[in-house]
């Protein structure tokens, strides 16, 4: 039945019953990602696309075996290409790289953007800080506001570059944060926002994130800033990425800087008080995700420490 707003949960439950009596089963606490009762095997299930770890050919035969029983399927043994990523595995530099070639501008063409006069080389506009400055003020947007062709034009900007930018270019999230934050009542100053986001990716058009080998321990960087945004509102980012073990304490702990698996940069719902306030909060909310990916890590096999965050407010 077309248009069925069941249909994807009717289809994973199907696939649940027919995998079931071959060992294959939905990891309890984290959505997507299965495992085998007895074998090693993981993949992570995103729609109809199956990213599979296996530690022998053997693990590999019974799980395709398994689904050809039931569905037609496609098999990409290079795993080069996965979610609309293209993935490029060098295992003797011990990396690979992840990136979207060609996204961007089909992005830009169906927004009818065209390329800018000149490189932009930031994905927002910069206001000067006012150094010494006793009060920090919250900024105020009087532009008028956009016709709703207008509105569904930043709409569409937004929804278009957030996979992209949470996938491979999480430089762009801070822009996409604050426009969204925006789309409900957008303005010509929210449109200028867009136009100057939309001119950084063409600027810089094939983002590429890199990933090393490390001991895959979770680690998290913490920041926020204070009544940047609209109506009073503060900001907070994470960077989640995967390092070494730690060192045991009172050591503090340290690791190479790696791609983010995740990167956070979120709008604190309530008003905060303080700058310390806000840094607390921004501490929480991390420590919040980084519980979910911690789980994740434990299902595929990988033990962790407690998870290390780092901040730079003492309070």
């Amino acid at each position: 039945m077309y248009g069925l707003k069941q249909a994807s949960l009717l289809a994973f439950q199907h696939l649940v019953r027919q995998l079931a009596p071959h060992g294959y089963q939905p990891c309890p606490y984290t959505t997507g990602l299965w495992e085998h009762d007895m074998r090693p095997t993981k993949f992570c299930l995103c729609v109809d696309d199956f990213g599979i770890k296996y530690f022998c050919k053997d693990d590999l035969i019974h799980l395709l075996d398994t689904l050809r029983k039931y569905y037609k399927i496609s098999i990409d043994m290079d795993g080069k290409n996965y979610c609309g990523l293209s993935i490029y595995w060098n295992y003797p530099k011990r990396f690979v790289d992840i990136s979207m070639p060609g996204f961007t501008g089909k992005t830009r063409e169906r927004l009818q953007h065209k390329n800018p006069s000149k490189p932009q080389h930031a994905p927002y506009k910069w206001n000067k800080p006012a150094y010494g400055q006793k009060t920090q003020l919250a900024p105020i947007d009087t532009s008028p506001l956009l016709s709703k062709e207008e509105m569904k034009y930043v709409q569409k900007c937004v929804g278009a570059l957030l996979y992209y930018a949470r996938a491979v270019n999480p430089c762009i999230l801070p822009a996409i944060n604050e426009i969204s934050g925006q789309q409900a009542k957008p303005t010509e100053q929210t449109m200028d926002a867009c136009t100057i986001l939309l001119d950084y990716v063409a600027t810089y058009p094939d983002a590429i994130i890199r990933y090393h080998a490390s001991d895959m321990v979770l680690h998290v960087d913490s920041d926020a800033a204070y009544l940047v945004l609209p109506n009073a509102r503060s900001r907070y980012a994470g960077h989640f990425y995967l390092g070494d073990t730690p060192p045991p304490a009172p050591a503090k702990p340290s690791s190479k800087p790696n791609g983010a698996i995740l990167t956070n940069c979120k709008t604190i719902r309530g008003g905060v008080a303080s700058a310390a306030e806000t840094e607390t909060g921004g501490v929480f909310g991390n420590a919040q995700d980084a519980i979910v990916v911690h789980i994740a890590l434990l299902a595929l096999g990988r033990k962790q420490p407690a998870t290390p965050i780092k901040t730079d407010n003492s309070t």
